[in-house]
């Protein structure tokens, strides 16, 4: 079948997609596809032509795989789209470049305000669509040092967005809407400083993760968004007394209420059981919704490229 679609390309078929999600979850995907070069264009465009939903998938956090797999084309960035270098007072770095590998170029460089970046197990693609950042040590996000993108837009032509045209929220942005994938960001170099203290400040960064974070265990990050107000979702989650709360193999995390662990045996059922759950209960006891941060896929299809799932979507980092 890949042979009609894609001709020559190095398509490979129902590859499993668990072993490269951080929850260790999911189904394989019917086309799987690791860039090479400018080919990702082409084949990008043939998935297109033939109505063939995109997912792009990095190192797997932030997504939730059904158990029977994506009916699509993966783009896994994990091995590929690995690029990054200092071009004038810019950083420029392709899609697959992990965050904390941003975070110890600039400070290699001598340059701070990436330390945020040295915990979140994501990528630059799909980091910069969802606009990841830190909330727990000062607010600080993507957007904050992001420059410009460039991307494949819906026409299958590579274009250049700045940031001011990115729509950038909390932990969203304009693309999650846009069938387009993210291939390479900027980022300015503005703030120098003393590489010690830039070490110094990344290091208390990871400290405090490990501190209050099961980071051992099987998850995929937070699982809910902060709501409005002063207090956090792993706030409610705990004062409703659901720490430890376990569905089949997942389990509502004893270190830190916001994230969930797959104890070894979890199925993607099991964890949008727990995640539906905890949402019901942290309503029923204090009025208020908890919305996801991480995407289910399939069925979170708004259509665009970068946040792992859609018609186009690259929304794991």
């Amino acid at each position: 079948m890949s042979r009609q679609i894609f001709g020559a390309l190095n398509i490979r078929e129902n590859v499993p997609l668990a072993p490269l999600t951080t929850w260790r979850v999911g189904g394989p995907a019917r086309f799987f596809y690791e860039p090479v070069g400018e080919e990702y264009l082409e084949v990008v465009a043939r998935a297109r032509e033939h109505g063939i939903p995109i997912y792009v998938l990095g190192r797997g956090s932030n997504v939730l795989i059904d158990d029977s797999g994506l009916d699509g084309l993966v783009i896994c960035t994990r091995r590929s789209l690995q690029k990054i270098e200092q071009v004038g007072d810019l950083i420029v770095a392709e899609a697959g470049v992990a965050l904390p590998t941003l975070s110890k170029f600039a400070a290699g460089l001598g340059f701070g305000g990436y330390e945020f970046l040295i915990g979140i197990p994501g990528t630059i693609g799909g980091g910069v669509v969802m606009n990841a950042g830190l909330t727990s040590q000062g607010v600080r996000e993507m957007s904050d040092v992001l420059e410009s993108v460039d991307v494949i837009d819906d026409q299958d032509n590579i274009i250049t967005l700045n940031k001011d045209q990115l729509g950038f929220g909390y932990r969203t942005s304009a693309l999650l809407d846009k069938d387009f994938f993210v291939i390479r960001a900027r980022f300015r170099l503005e703030t120098p400083a003393d590489r010690e203290e830039i070490r110094a400040r990344m290091a208390r960064h990871l400290a405090v993760r490990r501190a209050k974070q099961p980071l051992s265990k099987w998850t995929a990050g937070s699982t809910f968004k902060q709501p409005p107000g002063d207090c956090s979702a792993g706030w409610y989650i705990d004062r409703a007394g659901l720490k430890g709360f376990q569905i089949g193999g997942a389990r509502v995390s004893h270190k830190h209420a916001n994230w969930i662990e797959n104890c070894g045996n979890a199925t993607a059922r099991d964890i949008k059981a727990l995640i539906e759950e905890i949402q019901l209960k942290v309503y029923h006891r204090f009025g208020v919704w908890l919305d996801r941060e991480v995407r289910f896929l399939p069925d979170d299809r708004v259509g665009a490229c970068q946040a792992s799932g859609p018609a186009n979507r690259q929304t794991e980092i």
